[in-house]
């Protein structure tokens, strides 16, 4: 079965930029107590930051982000789906011209 790269990184940009906006609810509804659930998951102290969430940062963040999720995922995804025939020991083709000989109709003798 072939991986579908672009339906892929489409979920994963989907996906990225629901995280994008839960994230910029929870820093515009409490910035302090997010920050401190943030350094709480790096392990930093960054109490000393603010947070100002504009709609320039908000919409730089959800293009930014879910672009690169996006690239990385689909890179991610064309190199599994390219060294996964090679490891095979067999071409891209191979396997589509395996199946579409196995429904060919039987030739008379």
């Amino acid at each position: 079965m072939r991986l579908n790269v672009r339906a892929f990184a489409f979920a994963a940009r989907l996906t990225a930029s629901i995280l994008v906006l839960v994230c910029a609810a929870a820093v515009a509804a409490a910035p302090e107590t997010t920050t401190a659930f943030a350094g709480d998951l790096i392990h930093a102290d960054l109490s000393g930051i603010t947070r100002t969430l504009t709609r320039g940062s908000f919409l730089l963040a959800l293009v930014v982000w879910t672009g690169g999720t996006a690239v990385t995922i689909a890179l991610v995804a064309w190199v599994l789906q390219s060294t996964r025939f090679r490891a095979a020991g067999r071409s891209i083709g191979t396997d589509v011209e395996q199946r579409e000989r196995m429904y060919e109709p039987e030739t008379r003798r």
